[in-house]
């Protein structure tokens, strides 16, 4: 499928998405549309074990929502949109990939939601600034910040930073756990494709079902969510990879996955 402003790469079992909408990046009804698409592609995907996000622009990742064209919605245009966007970024913590955002600009708003969708967030090093600052604007974060927000750092916290709309440069998103890692801009993006690579050379599907296992047990009771984990452990077993990293084990020997 061709996209106006999303360009997609593969490099070996690493796929790359660029964002580029003209100026920011900026979230509108088109823009959304197209993710929720190149994100349901991707699922599709089989042979890709992880997922780079990242921005072509020079100064912004996603510097949060088309204002003019949201300020022009009706309470039905608005909720359709919340709601596009909540389903686009809902795809992500279900890829049977993992997902990295790379932040290289501002991630506001939209922005800091999608990333929050991301399993890892890194961020380069400078003016760049990453948080939700609906509360300034009168308005509520629409895209699953309340809630993705408060369980990456807990309640508390969240609650100060969307209370207060609150906004953080690149060492204070680490020091509070919004951020994971943080690389300086003149290498950011190849020390980012060189942590993609060497996670994406280990065993895919081991990989996926951990992430599954993760999210799908961490809302239900403890006695549940190890049911969640031995159903995944199971469905490992039957796969390639496993048979090949233990056998590799035993014979003392580098194993060779190939996400089978």
């Amino acid at each position: 499928m061709d996209y106006q402003f999303i360009t997609m790469e593969e490099m070996g079992r690493v796929l790359k998405l660029s964002l580029h909408r003209p100026s920011t990046n900026a979230l509108n009804r088109a823009f959304a549309e197209e993710l929720f698409n190149a994100f349901s592609e991707v699922e599709q995907m089989e042979d890709v074990t992880v997922v780079v996000i990242t921005s072509a622009l020079e100064k912004a990742f996603i510097a949060g929502a088309d204002i003019k064209e949201m300020a022009a919605m009706d309470l039905a245009e608005s909720e359709a949109f919340s709601k596009l966007l909540q389903e686009a970024y809902s795809i992500l913590p279900r890829l049977k990939m993992v997902v990295i955002a790379a932040i290289n600009g501002h991630a506001m708003g939209g922005g800091c939601e999608l990333a929050l969708a991301c399993d890892y967030r890194f961020m380069t090093r400078g003016k760049a600034f990453i948080g939700l600052p609906e509360a300034g604007l009168g308005i509520v974060p629409g895209a699953g910040g309340t809630q993705r927000l408060a369980r990456l750092i807990g309640p508390s916290k969240a609650l100060d930073i969307l209370l207060r709309g609150r906004t953080f440069g690149p060492e204070e998103a680490l020091a509070i756990g919004l951020v994971d890692r943080l690389f300086d801009a003149e290498t950011f993006m190849s020390e980012v494709m060189e942590f993609a690579t060497a996670l994406a050379s280990g065993a895919g599907k081991a990989l996926g079902f951990i992430k599954a296992s993760v999210y799908e047990g961490i809302e239900l009771p403890l006695d549940k969510a190890m049911e969640v984990e031995r159903k995944y452990g199971l469905e490992n077993l039957k796969t390639r990879d496993a048979k090949e990293g233990l056998k590799a084990f035993a014979e003392k020997r580098k194993p060779n996955f190939t996400n089978k």
